[in-house]
């Protein structure tokens, strides 16, 4: 049987890294206690690989140990910081590129408290965001936020966050990073943010359920869901401190464990090693598809910073039936749609049809890239 192509790390990874089916394995035989909830050797387990896996993140990502939290998803960071940073009135700034993880929380905050939404729209065709853009937005009015992507997930482009971090400077900026984890070197000290979210399962090819947030020194964050923690459990008060007045409840031990995997073994061959190789695999498809009839790629600078992402139509053909030949016939299998980012492909010029998108990975060889090609070429 032919080995199946997968494309679609935009969405999530696989196969995940070496090691993390076993770690997860070896937490739900061996360490499956409640951490924090007890003192025996299960839940003392427990509690240190969950704080093992804070100590990798936080070192992979330059983040602060104490100030990495760990949750099921990036949605539920970016739902727990608007949430608690937006006050009816308040005006937060965001851009055209953004996925509905952003999009959704801060419509709902405008219908529910009548928060002011503005969207930058972007300098060029490809909706990419400019520092200039940014601090002309945030000057117009006293603005509470800005929340934007670190990369579009719709096009691949890299978004000059540390450029516009400056620009807006004093306004707190949170970043939403699902695709630039694990995929492109990050350094949250470098970024100067005020807070950045992530996946675990996307670019650090750990297991679904688990998210990161990382926050800076003064940037506080509320609760958005409160309950058990194993500690102060004499009061029915949240406690002060973190993680714990931001972790409530059981963590998912097995899913953060296998993150933990998957971070050491990207400390080994590295982050940058495999931006590297993504990156040319994207470069080596996008030439490869162009050369081809009636297909346009969309958001494509062949200059510009971008994560292992193509976004390309077939003209006269419909994503969802060409994604579908794609996996029954060819045994690759690639995202069709809107990707949950309306508002980008609406940028773009291609809502509501949306596009189709091969996210590469790590594990990804030319072979892969290539059969793509060859399967639209031969569709076409």
């Amino acid at each position: 049987m032919t080995r199946p192509v997968y494309l679609d790390h935009g969405a999530t990874s696989w196969p995940k890294a070496p090691g993390v089916t076993e770690a997860v394995v070896r937490f739900l035989d061996d360490e499956a206690g409640n951490p924090g909830r007890g003192g025996h050797r299960l839940t003392v387990a427990a509690s240190r690989a969950i704080e093992a896996t804070r100590e990798d993140l936080a070192t992979l990502l330059g983040g602060d140990p104490e100030r990495t939290l760990l949750g099921p998803s990036a949605t539920y960071w970016i739902n727990a910081v608007l949430a608690s940073r937006l006050r009816p009135g308040n005006r937060v700034v965001t851009s055209a590129l953004e996925h509905n993880a952003v999009m959704r929380p801060l419509r709902w905050l405008e219908r529910t408290r009548a928060i002011q939404v503005v969207v930058v729209p972007g300098d060029d065709p490809d909706g990419l965001p400019t520092a200039d853009a940014f601090r002309s937005a945030v000057t117009e009015a006293p603005t509470a936020l800005v929340v934007l992507s670190h990369a579009s997930n719709v096009t691949g482009m890299v978004v000059p966050v540390p450029e516009i971090v400056a620009a807006v400077a004093p306004v707190p900026v949170v970043v939403d990073g699902a695709q630039t984890a694990g995929s492109i070197p990050v350094d949250f000290a470098k970024l100067r943010a005020a807070a950045y979210v992530c996946s675990g399962h996307k670019g650090l090819l750990g297991p679904p359920g688990t998210g990161i947030m990382l926050l800076g020194g003064s940037f506080e964050v509320g609760p958005l869901v409160r309950g058990g923690t194993g500690s102060h459990s004499e009061s029915e008060e949240m406690p002060e401190h973190l993680p714990d007045l931001l972790e409530a409840g059981t963590p998912n031990g097995a899913g953060i464990a296998g993150l933990g995997a998957s971070c050491r073994w990207l400390a080994g061959p590295g982050v940058v090693a495999a931006a590297e190789h993504e990156g040319r695999l994207a470069q080596r498809l996008a030439d490869g598809l162009r050369k081809l009839p009636d297909v346009t790629l969309h958001g494509w600078r062949d200059d510009a910073p971008r994560i292992g992402i193509v976004s390309f139509t077939v003209i006269g053909a419909d994503n969802g039936e060409l994604a579908d030949l794609l996996d029954r016939q060819h045994g690759i299998m690639l995202r069709a749609g809107l990707h949950c980012a309306p508002a980008a492909h609406r940028r773009i010029g291609t809502f509501p049809d949306g596009t189709l998108r091969a996210g590469i990975g790590p594990f990804n060889t030319e072979d892969d890239v290539d059969a793509l090609v060859a399967a639209i070429r031969a569709i076409v």
